[in-house]
């Protein structure tokens, strides 16, 4: 839907003084000017994917019947948006997925979602800093809040935690970037990216998920489209990847990237 000019110099208002950095390239490269699309009361303005129907990068999916537990435990600009939910439901569930690794737990909604949605005897790994983690006392994550993405402690997978599905989550305690993949149980159907958003951090998950996704895998991140540095390394990623097909999903924050096994 069309947008008044005063509604987007609202927003790039709002928008300079919450995300300073992602507002002066918004503005740089004219954006005030043009045409947004508005959806959640947010403008998607990052990123060149085009937007694609989930039903078409997944012919079929509109037969998927997907559990979303917990649909309405969540809190709007911070979770992934039920309609998110949905979609990631629909492609654990067409994809077949039963290894699962999550980047990011946050309070745990997602990986209950991810969890009722997988092949049998599934299970998802959901990695995020430890409860003792204090930003006070540590130098390696020195990002502004926005792009650390910071789960409040006392919330870290609270909605898993006395859940039925429980069982087939294990939470993983440690940094991303730092932890050996390699011992999370590899190789994974699924890979859902949604932890630190600086650029240096998407950058060192999206190639370890690489390094660790199964031959037909699936790569999901979140936030395309909301923060220049999650874009800018999903951008690069779909010009330069040989085994990746990556695409943005539309009506949504979420880009998909799509393994094709290797030539032999």
């Amino acid at each position: 839907m069309k947008n008044s000019f005063a509604d987007k110099t609202v927003f790039g208002l709002i928008k300079a003084i919450t995300y300073p950095r992602s507002s002066l390239s918004w503005v740089r490269r004219g954006h005030l000017a043009k045409d947004k699309v508005f959806v959640s009361q947010t403008y998607w303005f990052a990123g060149t994917l085009p937007r694609v129907p989930l039903t078409t990068i997944l012919p079929g999916v509109q037969e998927a019947e997907v559990l979303l537990p917990r649909a309405f435990d969540r809190k709007t600009g911070t979770s992934i948006s039920v309609e998110e939910a949905c979609h990631l439901g629909a492609i654990a569930k067409c994809t077949k997925a039963a290894r699962v690794l999550e980047i990011g737990t946050y309070d745990g909604n997602t990986a209950l979602v991810l969890a009722a949605n997988l092949a049998p005897e599934g299970q998802v790994i959901t990695v995020d800093l430890p409860p003792s983690f204090d930003m006070e006392k540590q130098d390696s994550l020195m990002y502004p809040d926005v792009e650390l993405n910071l789960t409040p402690r006392d919330q870290l997978g609270r909605q898993f935690q006395e859940h039925r599905l429980s069982p087939g989550i294990r939470q993983v305690y440690g940094d991303s970037a730092k932890l050996d993949w390699g011992t999370l149980g590899d190789p994974f159907d699924l890979i859902f990216i949604d932890g630190c958003h600086s650029e240096a951090y998407v950058r060192a998950d999206s190639q370890n998920a690489l390094d660790h996704l199964a031959p037909r895998g699936v790569i999901l991140w979140h936030d395309y489209g909301a923060f220049v540095e999650v874009s800018n390394v999903v951008d690069r990623l779909a010009r330069e990847s040989c085994r990746l097909k990556i695409f943005a999903l539309e009506g949504t924050r979420l880009a998909i990237g799509l393994a094709a096994p290797a030539a032999s």
